[in-house]
């Protein structure tokens, strides 16, 4: 994983649902603009802060990833979202080949993190939905400083011919290492990811690993429903997870 600065060209943007953010864009070492929301706390910090990466087909805005910049900030934790550079090339792109690229995107944006002054650097998290969940696992892995990971809705296990197979060790390696707070949220009907599967592989973790079971499948949907309803049920299971990974976040972030 390379390792070079990326340089960071700050844009001010409010939104009115957070205490205080700003639009960034921030250039990788391959010369790859990302775009980036980092929302803040009311007060000067330092403050804990997460990076947090969307899925394969996902953005920042979508509102499971607001809703958890509103649970974070409303428990004095920054957080920053960001766009994957495939997503926003023209015409859009594929994550690349073992997600190195993308790991590169997320370290770009984890290093922006760690250079500004109301950063905690002590108490800096990654978290990610889905395929973002295997980069910050990367990251995790990679850079021993991170003080811990929030996986929601992992990539665990796959179905052939109703057969049910485990990916986690693939996906996230190493957890038989792994002593940092660990927090996985994934969804009772998601096909990407046996909770059954999940309680077993985070039993091999050597630290101690949270698991929590929410409604919904991947999308955090419920298989069937459409329209009017689906968006009630997938608001509302995005408020409970955004709600678990904050919570955690908080509580690991105490001094």
């Amino acid at each position: 994983m390379r390792t070079r600065l990326a340089l960071i060209i700050p844009l001010c943007f409010a939104f009115a649902s957070l205490a205080h953010a700003e639009d960034m864009s921030i250039v990788t070492p391959r010369g790859v603009i990302l775009r980036a929301v980092v929302s803040f706390p009311r007060g000067a910090g330092p403050f804990p802060t997460i990076v947090l990466a969307p899925g394969a087909g996902y953005h920042m805005a979508l509102p499971i990833m607001e809703e958890a910049a509103r649970q974070f900030v409303d428990r004095g934790i920054a957080t920053v979202r960001f766009d994957w550079g495939y997503f926003s090339a023209e015409p859009k792109g594929r994550p690349s080949k073992d997600l190195e690229l993308e790991a590169e995107d997320m370290t770009a944006v984890l290093e922006s993190a760690r250079r500004d002054a109301r950063v905690d650097k002590g108490k800096l998290f990654v978290g990610g939905k889905s395929l973002g969940s295997g980069v910050a696992w990367k990251l995790l892995a990679a850079d021993k400083s991170v003080r811990g990971a929030v996986l929601l809705t992992p990539v665990c296990s796959s179905t052939k011919d109703g057969v049910v197979s485990s990916e986690a060790d693939e996906n996230y390696p190493g957890i038989a290492q792994e002593k940092r707070p660990l927090l996985f949220v994934t969804g009772e009907q998601d096909p990407y990811c046996a909770a059954s599967l999940l309680y077993r592989y985070a039993g091999t973790a050597a630290g101690a690993v949270r698991v929590d079971v929410i409604g919904g499948d991947h999308g955090l949907g419920t298989p069937g429903l459409s329209g009017e309803a689906d968006e009630a049920v997938k608001q509302r299971n995005a408020r409970i997870a955004a709600q678990l990974m904050a919570d955690f976040v908080a509580a690991r972030s105490s001094p």
